[in-house]
């Protein structure tokens, strides 16, 4: 709501000389880092857009005035909202947050070779580029960092005493990093093992994110990952053999720890009910993480088997690990996972039927 004020200068004025800050408080720290965050989208976005113009002094800093631009409209509107603050501070993080969106639009060309033809951008596979969005949005979600010397000591900690044997979770690792190297591969990458090894800086920068924390697991399984890519990676066939073994994998982890005992629990049939009760932070990677692991094994089945019979064949798994929870503690049984499959195979088929329209 807005009221009607009168202001001792003019509110850029007054924007430009409101630095009141105090870094040694954990929320201007947090503030700062959401501030950024948050103008990283209209960054990249606007670099990519601006491409087709073929000037680097406009890609770089168009995106860069436009956030400024949008964000000491804000600030100084705000100064007419009771409840808000005018905050120069809050001005630059924006500002930075652009400047980093330019940086990530630079890097996502290059991971995905973008050729420019005409008005239209376009990458050679985009389901495959949007399941890596989700893979990088499981791995680093909620991107805040940890900002408490005592934390860090304590992930290291947990880290170091962590078990170097977990079979289950080395084995979904392998399967995931095995397949996100094929849609490295199909999103146009020009090394995806080179781009498999950046990518895996993502695990160790999970020490310095709220409430995330890598296991030895973790590092095993991907490097294990990056081997089979090395080995099969390029074989007529690896679409095949990582659909199978991420389906196998998701199947593993959903039936362990292999434990079933008589009396079942009841089935849910409201979709997605465990993750609205569960707590935001938690539930987004979790919904992130499904998204790659189901829709990867899909887009990976679809090329040897089609579409439709890749999104039976992953449904039909889902909705067999589903029922068997039903008899497996510490699991809830519901029907959101087999309808996540239907719902990535509707976006994958308006995704291709965009891409048929571009050509």
């Amino acid at each position: 709501m807005f009221e009607a004020r009168h202001l001792s200068a003019s509110p850029l004025y007054i924007l430009l000389h409101s630095w009141d800050a105090n870094f040694r408080d954990r929320r201007t720290l947090f503030d700062i880092a959401v501030n950024i965050a948050i103008y990283i989208p209209l960054g990249m976005s606007a670099y990519l857009a601006l491409r087709r113009f073929k000037s680097h002094a406009l890609q770089i800093l168009a995106p860069i005035a436009l956030g400024t631009a949008l964000s000491a409209g804000v600030e100084m509107v705000q100064l007419f909202t009771p409840s808000r603050q005018c905050s120069a501070l809050d001005l630059v993080d924006n500002i930075l947050g652009s400047g980093f969106g330019v940086l990530a639009g630079f890097i996502f060309t290059q991971i995905v070779d973008v050729p420019i033809t005409g008005p239209e951008l376009r990458v050679r596979d985009r389901s495959a580029v949007a399941l890596l969005f989700c893979w990088v949005a499981f791995l680093l979600f909620p991107l805040f960092p940890v900002l408490s010397l005592m934390v860090w000591k304590a992930k290291l900690a947990a880290f170091l005493y962590g078990s170097l044997i977990s079979p289950v979770p080395i084995v979904v690792s392998a399967a995931e990093w095995f397949a996100v190297g094929r849609l490295l591969l199909a999103a146009g990458a020009r090394s995806p093992a080179r781009w498999i090894c950046v990518l895996l800086i993502l695990v160790p920068a999970q020490f310095a994110i709220v409430n995330r924390s890598p296991n030895p697991a973790d590092f095993e399984g991907a490097a294990i990952g990056l081997l089979l890519f090395q080995v099969f990676g390029k074989a007529s066939n690896a679409d095949r053999y990582a659909g199978m073994a991420l389906l196998l994998a998701v199947t593993i982890k959903g039936l362990a720890p292999f434990y079933f005992k008589g009396p079942g629990e009841a089935f849910l049939w409201i979709p997605f009910g465990g993750l609205l009760a569960t707590e935001w932070q938690d539930a987004i990677p979790i919904l992130a993480g499904k998204l790659f692991q189901y829709g990867a094994s899909i887009w990976l089945l679809r090329r040897g088997a089609g579409m439709m019979c890749a999104t039976a064949m992953v449904t039909l798994v889902l909705a067999g690990i589903e029922a068997l929870q039903t008899r497996i503690p510490g699991h809830v049984s519901e029907i959101t996972d087999p309808l996540l499959a239907v719902l990535l195979c509707l976006c994958f088929l308006a995704l291709d039927k965009q891409e048929d329209s571009l050509r």
